[in-house]
Order: structure tokens, then sequence, then C-alpha cells
């Protein structure tokens, strides 16, 4: 059970949740919008997670600092 609350958004805003809600109250449509995880979240999943091969890292630095010196 929802207890109603009023809230007070754009006319923009309110168009905008009213063209993605189809038959889904205000109420779900908000809380699938606040609820859904940002992209970094889901990459931070994998954080330490992949092994690098420090010799080729070490490499890349390296190349990094001369392009960066050249370039930048």
């Amino acid at each position: 059970m929802y207890m109603s609350k009023l809230i007070n958004i754009s006319n923009e805003t309110y168009n905008k949740l009213k063209a993605i809600k189809g038959k889904e109250s205000f109420t779900i449509i908000i809380e699938k919008l606040i609820e859904k995880k940002s992209n970094k979240e889901e990459i931070l999943k994998f954080a330490g997670k992949i092994k690098f091969d420090e010799k080729r890292l070490k490499e890349l630095k390296e190349g990094w600092k001369k392009w960066s010196k050249k370039y930048a």
C-alpha cells in the first residue's frame, strides 16, 4: 500500500515520464529509474579481477609518457 504524496515537476519532466510509463504507475516507473544501476557500479564489480602482465603494463606506461611529452 502506498501513501500518496504530492510532488511538483515540470511539464517537460511529466511528459517524459508519461511517455515511458505505458500502463505502469508513475510510482513504479520512478522506482525503476531510482534503482537502476549506473555503468560505473557495473564496471567496478570487476575491479581487481583482471590479471595484468606487469611487463606489458610497464611498456604501456613508458609509451604513454613518451606520447604525452611529444603531443600533450
